[in-house]
């Protein structure tokens, strides 16, 4: 919050650099402190996050990227990397983080994004507009019908809501101030893994991937998921913790 007020680094602030607080400065502080201490997110009260090496506009509406989902944009574009201008679909893009992301590591890439929510669609318009526009932006239901989509997918991805009812129950105060809709995966935390599987498994080019994050312990059920659903090559991706975070499956017919 000192960083953001004063316009330094931390650095700066770890090497003892003097930093001068006039009183609108002091005030501004003092009005982000107020705001933390109600628990109100950090990212939120800077209105900016770091995700990828780059920095996302966020805010109340929707939700914060976190470190865990790097590990989902690292698999996929190792996955792309033996792909020329593959076709990429994000699901419940949120901020974009995902999404532009994957545009701006791959330019010959042409990405698609689904959001539902209007106050995460507007970070998203913010995000995309600040990395060149990249993405092919949607404002709809992924679980309903899209007529605007290409037919098939090199690969499609997903950082959906995945929390069981018992988690939301019992949320940090701060992740309680993210919107539920982005958090909430029904009872058993899967109601989103099985919607979208089924809808878009069929939708994937031969040799193409379907890749999501998951929370902790879902890898069994969103394996199997996945392996119901057709896919093949069937692989889990821990996060650096060693949390399984990733699971992510192929289409068994090869291109030819």
């Amino acid at each position: 919050m000192l960083c953001s007020v004063c316009g330094v680094s931390g650095a700066d602030i770890l090497l003892g650099r003097e930093i001068e607080l006039d009183e609108a400065r002091r005030e501004r502080l003092a009005e982000l402190v107020s705001r933390r201490l109600r628990h109100e997110p950090l990212q939120y009260l800077l209105g900016e996050w770091d995700f990828y090496g780059r920095t996302f506009a966020v805010g109340e509406g929707v939700l914060i990227p976190r470190a865990d989902t790097e590990t989902l944009a690292e698999v996929c574009l190792n996955f792309l990397r033996k792909i020329e201008r593959p076709s990429v679909l994000d699901l419940c893009a949120g901020s974009g983080c995902l999404s532009v992301t994957i545009a701006a590591e791959r330019p010959d890439a042409g990405v698609w994004a689904v959001e539902k929510s209007e106050e995460a669609w507007r970070y998203f318009c913010r995000n995309n507009a600040a990395y060149g526009n990249r993405v092919h932006g949607l404002l709809a239901d992924a679980l309903g019908e899209i007529p605007a989509l290409p037919p098939r997918f090199d690969l499609i991805l997903s950082n959906p809501p995945y929390l069981t009812a018992e988690e939301m129950a019992s949320l940090q105060p701060e992740v309680a101030r993210e919107p539920a809709m982005a958090l909430d995966g029904g009872e058993d935390g899967l109601a989103f893994y099985r919607a979208l599987t089924a809808r878009y498994a069929p939708r994937l080019a031969p040799g193409g991937m379907l890749a999501y994050e998951i929370g902790l312990g879902q890898e069994a059920q969103v394996s199997e998921i996945l392996h119901k659903s057709g896919l093949d090559f069937i692989c889990q991706t821990p996060d650096l913790h060693g949390i399984i975070r990733v699971v992510t499956a192929e289409n068994k017919f090869s291109k030819s």
